[in-house]
């Protein structure tokens, strides 16, 4: 392989700051800011990152309400269902903390899907201090602040970092095989916190990025969903015509050729993955092809169904995933869904998981693979470390993402395989 295909630490490193300094440039010329005035959140009186569910709250309170659509009937309280709802103790009542969120006037009939209002934005000068002093912590943090809803803090990179290392010592098996130590790991372990933390966070931002743009298309099947839901939805399917499944196997051929170019996509704008060979993408595309569709759809895969919509009519759910996959592999798959959503991931965590899986092949340029893996396995066991996940935790995770390669397996094959692969 020739060496220009070789990613070597400077490389990495050189690549991800280039954007860091040319961000830095953009931000030391601007001479106004502008920020988004959004208040206290009306729920817990934290600060304020956006209109949510119809009302302004703290992304905390946002990704609370999302979660307890399904969960909400089963919470206690253990006090007198009064409990005072703000910052440092939201987390304390759950049932009180939805009650708060409904009397606020959270609801999934008022998700905002324009734009912001002007008159919420504030437009001022830009003091020279603020240019050069604030430029780490918002180019870096700002994103991370506003996609987590685990709300971890971001003010000890350094200790984090240690975290990370601490986190790599684990000796279940389950974590030796899913995070595998490689001798990329020496060089990793060389470079300065400084430069660790630039690479891991801007590793992450761009994964978190590349999800979003790449998942923005099911955003209206969750809120369908969530709507179902929360209004009583019960799947009810009649005995289904051989016809109708064949338009619908069709329908389901349509998307899934979608999400091969979404997968190019995805192998253009990921850092690293352009250096791979059209040969080493083909392989990847062919061996994570439902790995990946999963990941992208996991929001659909909720209370034991699934609500993908192929069309303005048609909902992909667990009868008609049977239907077209066979019985095993929708158990093995709804099985697998359910666990990994237990865990609760947050956006950023489920983005990395696409490159993770991504670079645990076995292609021509392995040297390359390995070394992306290693990035974005620190990446992950990093936004594991801010999100103040347990060692249980990790484990879980561990065992529940080692079950994929088998799953991927099942599969591929299907009868459906060849058809997908040759659109």
């Amino acid at each position: 392989m020739p060496n220009e295909m070789n990613l070597n630490d400077e490389q990495v490193f050189q690549a991800l700051s280039y954007e860091f300094y040319l961000n830095k440039k953009r931000l030391e010329n601007e001479k106004f800011e502008a920020k988004y005035n959004f208040g206290k959140c009306k729920v817990c009186s934290d600060e304020a990152t956006g209109i949510h569910y119809g009302i302004c709250t703290c992304e905390g309170c946002k990704g609370f309400f999302k979660r307890s659509i399904l969960k909400h009937k089963k919470y206690v309280c253990r006090a007198q269902k009064n409990c005072r709802i703000y910052p440092k103790q939201r987390k304390k009542c759950k049932y009180c903390r939805w009650n708060a969120c409904i009397k606020a006037g959270m609801s999934l009939k008022c998700v905002r899907m324009g734009r912001i209002p002007n008159s919420m934005k504030i437009i001022k000068p830009k003091s020279s201090t603020q240019k050069t002093e604030s430029f780490s912590q918002e180019t870096i943090e700002s994103d991370t602040q506003q996609s987590n809803d685990s709300e971890p803090e971001f003010n000890s990179s350094s200790k984090q970092l240690v975290e990370v290392n601490q986190l790599s010592n684990l000796k279940s098996e389950n974590y030796q095989r899913c995070f595998q130590q490689t001798y990329f790991s020496e060089k990793y372990l060389n470079k300065s916190n400084e430069n660790k933390t630039i690479v891991l966070t801007i590793l992450r931002n761009k994964s978190l990025k590349v999800f979003r743009e790449q998942t923005k298309e099911f955003e209206g099947h969750e809120i369908r969903a969530l709507n179902l839901i929360e209004n009583g939805y019960q799947s009810n399917r009649t005995n289904l015509t051989k016809n109708y499944i064949q338009y619908v196997k069709k329908k389901d051929l349509f998307f899934l050729a979608t999400h091969v170019l979404s997968m190019l996509e995805i192998f253009r704008d990921l850092p690293g993955f352009q250096r791979l060979s059209t040969g080493d993408v083909k392989t990847l595309l062919c061996e994570q092809f439902f790995t990946i569709l999963g990941i992208r759809t996991i929001k659909l895969f909720l209370n034991g169904d699934y609500f993908l919509m192929l069309d303005s009519t048609i909902q992909m759910d667990k009868f008609l995933f049977e239907m077209i996959m066979g019985e095993n592999v929708t158990k093995e798959v709804f099985t697998f869904y359910d666990k990994l959503n237990s865990l609760e991931l947050t956006d950023a965590e489920i983005a990395l998981l696409i490159p993770f899986y991504l670079s645990v092949n076995n292609v021509l340029n392995s040297d390359l693979l390995r070394e992306l893996n290693e990035y974005y396995s620190r990446a992950l066991l990093y936004e594991f470390s801010l999100n103040r996940r347990s060692q249980d935790f990790i484990d879980k995770f561990a065992k529940y993402v080692s079950e994929v390669p088998k799953i991927e397996k099942m599969c591929q094959d299907i009868d459906l395989k060849t058809e997908v692969y040759h659109i």
